[in-house]
């Protein structure tokens, strides 16, 4: 236990470290509809004709129209892109009067959260370093990684009261709701697509209910499994006195910390940034 605790202290300082750095400020490019060339999933037009905006180990594109957000998210750093195909990148999008991460959308929705389809897979994905090696997994892998982006998890809610519980869609039904996203992903690095409609409507019900003029905060997450977390979901405890079999502590110390290490390798590190944005009108 003195282990886990010092990990998940380690664990907390690395993602207060990210929350406390100070926040960007910037202004949305409005886009005409009419004449933009935003109709697609795929937003890479954003690089000719938006600002691209730092922050830390990513880059990003906005825009705005009367009707919809568009954001374009280009990753810096194959580690960080690497980690939010595992383990899922959260898109956030709060109004100037909803609660912290009010609206998010959580795309790719990573191969470890697909990989609780299949028993046990996600528990030997973290603690058996060849699991992916092994010729009775590559397949179960393969098809958690497309089904990462065939799918998204959403999140609403109203109050700081409501858990939560992101809802697992395919992405046929987003399209439906007028949400369109697409990652590119060329193996190293990725880039992100999200066109999000402002304003809740009978045709677009996932929605942060914003509207031009508003300053808004986005917020770019990637929340790995918490050593924590990850001891109570798989259910096996760490090795003990009691199991041993006579091993000595220090034998028995050894295998907790190599363990320990294990998973502090496959988990990576948080990420978590925020960005005011205002959302510009057509007067602008």
């Amino acid at each position: 236990m003195f282990f886990i605790l010092r990990l998940a202290l380690a664990t907390a300082a690395l993602f207060l470290a990210y929350t406390c750095s100070s926040t960007i400020k910037v202004t949305s490019q409005f886009s005409n509809p009419e004449t933009s060339d935003l109709q697609s999933s795929n937003l890479e037009s954003l690089t000719r004709t938006a600002e691209r905006v730092l922050v830390d180990d990513l880059a990003f594109y906005v825009t705005n129209d009367e009707s919809n957000l568009y954001v374009l998210v280009d990753f810096i750093s194959s580690k960080t892109f690497q980690n939010a195909r595992e383990f899922g990148f959260t898109f956030y999008v709060d109004g100037e009067n909803s609660i912290r991460r009010s609206f998010g959308i959580i795309y790719p929705t990573g191969i470890y959260h697909q990989l609780g389809n299949y028993p046990g897979a996600q528990k030997g994905y973290l603690e058996e370093p060849n699991w992916s090696n092994f010729q009775e997994n590559r397949g179960i892998k393969q098809t958690a990684k497309r089904s990462s982006t065939q799918n998204a998890l959403l999140i609403q809610r109203q109050n700081r009261r409501d858990p939560m519980q992101p809802v697992s869609l395919p992405l046929t039904q987003f399209n439906a709701q007028n949400v369109r996203l697409y990652l590119d992903d060329d193996g190293r690095t990725g880039r992100i697509s999200l066109t999000i409609p402002l304003q809740t409507r009978s045709t677009s019900q996932f929605s942060p209910d914003i509207k031009p003029g508003e300053t808004i905060d986005l917020g770019f997450e990637i929340d790995p499994i918490r050593l924590h977390d990850m001891d109570m979901r798989s259910g096996a405890p760490l090795i003990t006195s009691e199991t041993t079999g006579g091993r000595s502590q220090s034998e028995t110390d050894q295998e907790n910390r190599e363990r320990i290490n294990r998973l502090r390798m496959r988990m990576g590190e948080p990420y978590e940034t925020w960005v005011k944005v205002t959302l510009s009108t057509r007067e602008d």
